[in-house]
């Protein structure tokens, strides 16, 4: 169904709202007469409490547990017809007593059985997702005989909530219900966790120690009023390359949560009003925690015995469209006063300003603590899963250099093409960038004045290198190139006010522009006026090294100030900082709604970096055949391509006219290329010792300049082409074994590792030569003994020989090694679709896992021969 705005549009239901809001609305009558008027599949989730069957009659209606189910189905029938395929309805319902004897009745077990039972046996055909438990401290002790007075029970505080739904996979996300670590974690997570077999025999891994941004609550959710933050509904924020390493933490299923306020707002308004409130209300806990689970903001939430309106009210808040019926017209009165504009809210809104502040700050590393030497700090990249990570220890910090790089002195584009008109010889751009600006910087022509423009457009120089708009080259310190940043601004020319505001993004997410920010902002908080001196002390005392006069500070906040970050000279603009962070479209919570193959999908768009309009057919094969994945064959276009164009990371086009036309093609959008594909490279970076803008040329072009005379570039192409083999693999980088370039025959070596392969350790070789005989593999087989890789991987720009590739038949067959050989017409194959490596793996594994794994006689393989017939003689010239 649509997102819809008003409630009209949803449907014309026949009775008058009795008080509405933007989001939603509330309705005098029947539940099952109002249900009856809504659309089939129209809602996202039921939350909602019914009547329970106790034993002593309650105001608001109750039937005996002999007469429930038959009284309850009626209601069910309807909530199975209006519910969404995968929505889910849950249902709070306490137990009761049997009459006159300490027993339990048994009713509400017997109606979720009823609930759960085939349609072709007589029942609703629901699903039971889990039981959810609600903990009341404030319970009274009742039934008072076998309680106070008998003393042989203990008093019942615990409410059952089923949750239900009509399809095993229910919409759901655990992460928008995480809770804030314990005190005991945040400490574990700061101090370390030594892996080791705890008492009850489980293994606790490295992994434990990672901080994934809180724990997953248990099935006790708790309530502020007992001293824990239940962070449901509060928006989980962190670093860019933060956004989907929670996957491990899991949420319980147990609200403790008490209903029994005096004194609240609501509570206020009705006695001012003299209309009794209702005796038994919703906890704000329950309702927050399961539309946080189970919805997203613009779903439709329905509590057909909504009472207060708890549930209207919390859904309001966290951006959800949402239903109410009640039969009883006082409690619907009531529960208006939730909706007054005087009203405090039950819930933190998910867009929360003084909390983005907070989270934004966070994104400046603060060093004040570094007292232990041994503490240590881990870096990853974008982590989708964790793919690449390295630990380094914690140092003090440089502040982003910045001098002669004044946005007053020079228009930053100019500067940037200069830069790229002048590549790839810094001497060269040097020369320009002293003629351009600072041809009259000496008045009087003095010996000095050449050598003082000089200094001046090298200070230049450093510092669009520090603001990362150039790179050196990692071999010859006066040969650069443009980085991919600084074509990215060079793109948007055309609109001044963007550059502006990604060269300020640039400058606060990726270098030191929030910690600038940060100290400044604890200054101001200290009631001080922040001048240049006192910046930089905050800044010493964020661990960085700096003088407090340096100019460096004065040039970065020249920058943001250009971009609306700085109203005024030190006047912090945060409403602006947000926009230039784009914290409110809250990336986190939008990959965190990916199901596993939609990640997977992104994923492997992202190792391949898709820039280019790709097939989507051919990228399900790579992905499913890399990721060991399945996708739904009829659907994938609305289960896989839409969410992902929906949250803006893929975009499609479509090659067919007409009104059948289907998206087949597709490739990464801006925005998942500067937020995810460019974390993954500058992760892969770090660790191979390559530049980013090396990283990202094209397969195509790393091919190409194989075939360079110059031994360097060659060297330097074959590196890429381990690198490229790796992401089209989906491997992990490990480390360099060797790299042996300089001689005309080059070759390198690289050990990665897999997580997801039977074969998890791979040995790779690039040899850029005409034939790979039969030596080539034995001495790889060789290194396996220093290495422990279960693959050998030989990539050669040339050919292998018939007696090498007889070799590595006969070594895969008697040994445990496993060895994939990939040659020129391979790599010709991959220039043309990079998904091919997947096809050419899997006919080089056909004939081997087929004999070695699943025991097949040689007849039993085909298609190997007619392969082994086109291989090239060793002998041939």
């Amino acid at each position: 169904m649509p997102s819809l705005s008003t409630i009209e549009t949803l449907k014309k239901i026949n009775h008058q709202p009795y008080y509405q809001t933007h989001l939603g609305a509330a309705y005098w009558g029947n539940s099952l007469d109002l249900m009856e008027e809504l659309p089939e599949e129209s809602i996202d989730l039921i939350c909602t409490s019914p009547p329970f069957a106790l034993l002593r009659k309650k105001e608001y209606g109750n039937v005996e547990a002999k007469d429930y189910i038959q009284w309850f189905k009626p209601f069910a029938s309807q909530f199975y017809r209006i519910l969404k395929p995968q929505g889910s309805l849950v249902i709070d319902i306490g137990g009761t007593w049997q009459k006159g004897i300490p027993v339990r009745s048994l009713y509400h077990f017997e109606l979720v059985i009823e609930l759960c039972k085939p349609k072709h046996q007589g029942g609703l055909g629901f699903y039971l997702a889990q039981e959810l438990f609600w903990y009341n401290p404030a319970k009274l002790p009742t039934p008072a005989e076998w309680v106070t007075v008998r003393r042989e029970r203990v008093k019942d505080a615990v409410n059952t909530i089923w949750w239900l739904s009509k399809d095993p996979h229910p919409k759901a996300n655990n992460k928008r219900v995480l809770r804030p670590y314990s005190e005991a974690m945040q400490n574990l997570l700061k101090n370390g966790y030594q892996a080791k077999l705890r008492p009850s025999g489980h293994a606790i891994s490295k992994k434990f120690k990672r901080d994934r941004g809180g724990a997953i609550p248990p099935n006790i959710i708790p309530d502020l009023e007992f001293g824990e933050s239940p962070l449901i509904g509060q928006p989980i924020l962190g670093e860019f390359n933060w956004i989907l390493q929670q996957d491990l933490i899991q949420p319980v299923n147990v609200i403790a949560a008490s209903n029994t306020a005096s004194n609240d707002y609501y509570q206020r308004r009705c006695k001012e009003a003299g209309i009794k409130p209702h005796p038994a209300r919703f906890p704000q806990a329950l309702p927050e925690f399961v539309i946080g689970l189970c919805t997203e903001p613009g779903d439709w939430v329905l509590d057909c015995f909504a009472g207060s309106n708890t549930t209207g009210r919390v859904a309001e808040t966290l951006d959800r469209h949402w239903l109410a019926f009640e039969l009883e017209e006082n409690y619907l009165k009531a529960s208006q006063f939730r909706f007054e504009q005087d009203a405090p809210l039950l819930v933190t809104p998910r867009i929360n300003r003084d909390n983005l502040k907070v989270e934004a700050l966070k994104l400046a590393p603060d060093f004040s603590d570094r007292n232990s030497e041994a503490q240590e700090t881990t870096h990853y990249q974008l982590n989708l899963f964790d793919l690449y990570q390295q630990t380094m220890q914690a140092k003090n910090l440089k502040f982003t250099y910045g001098h002669q790089f004044e946005p007053k002195r020079m228009n930053l584009i100019d500067l940037v093409e200069l830069c790229r008109s002048n590549q790839p010889n810094r001497r060269t751009l040097q020369e320009a960038i002293a003629q351009t600006y600072y041809s009259q910087h000496s008045a009087k022509n003095t010996p000095q004045k050449a050598e003082n423009q000089r200094k001046l457009a090298m200070n230049t120089f450093l510092s669009l290198r520090a603001y990362q708009l150039v790179e050196s080259d990692s071999e010859d310190e006066w040969q650069y190139q443009v980085s991919n940043q600084g074509y990215q601004l060079l793109e948007a020319q055309d609109d001044p006010q963007e550059v502006l505001r990604i060269f300020a993004r640039h400058i606060l997410t990726h270098l030191t522009g929030m910690s600038l920010l940060k100290a400044i902002d604890a200054i101001q908080s200290r009631g001080e006026q922040p001048q240049l001196d006192l910046i930089g002390y905050e800044l010493q005392e964020m661990g960085y090294s700096i003088s407090p006069n340096a100019v460096y500070v004065s040039t970065m906040r020249q920058w943001l100030q250009q971009a609306g970050v700085f109203e005024k000279a030190y006047e912090i603009n945060w409403d602006r900082v947000y926009d230039i962070l784009e914290l409110d479209k809250d990336y986190i919570d939008e990959l965190y709604t990916l199901t596993p193959q939609q990640k997977y999908f992104l994923l492997a768009m992202l190792q391949m970096s898709i820039v280019e309009f790709t097939p989507w057919n051919e990228m399900v094969k790579y992905t499913g055949s890399v990721y060991k994945v399945r996708f739904p064959s009829k659907s994938f276009v609305k289960d896989v391509i839409q969410p992902l164009v929906k949250v803006g990371l893929i975009e499609t086009d479509k090659t067919t006219q007409g009104r059948g036309a289907k998206p087949n093609r597709v490739k990464l959008t801006a925005k998942a290329q500067n937020e995810l594909l460019s974390k993954l490279l500058a992760s892969m970076a770090d660790l191979t010792e390559l530049s980013t803008t090396e990283l990202n040329r094209s397969f195509e072009d790393v091919v190409q300049e194989l075939e360079h005379p110059d031994k360097y570039i060659k060297g330097k192409a074959l590196e890429l082409l381990a690198i490229w083999m790796i992401r089209l693999t989906s491997l992990r980088f490990t480390q360099w074994r060797k790299r042996d370039y300089e001689t005309g025959q080059g070759e390198v070596d690289v050990l990665a590792a897999s997580d997801r392969f039977v074969y998890h350790r791979w040995q790779i070789q690039c040899k850029n030569t005409k034939r790979v005989d039969v030596e080539v593999l034995a001495k790889e087989i060789g290194m396996t003994f220093v290495t422990g890789a279960d693959v050998v991987m030989i990539v050669t720009t040339g050919e292998f020989t018939r007696d090498a590739l007889q070799y590595a038949y006969r070594m895969m067959d008697v040994s445990r090694y496993y060895m994939v050989l990939i040659q020129k017409e391979d790599i010709e194959a991959i220039k043309q679709d990079k998904t091919s490596i997947i096809k050419i793996l899997d006919r080089r594994a056909r004939r081997v896992f087929a004999k070695k794994e699943l025991g097949m006689v040689e007849t039993d393989v085909d298609g190997w021969e007619a392969e082994e017939g086109l291989l090239v003689d060793g002998e041939e010239e």
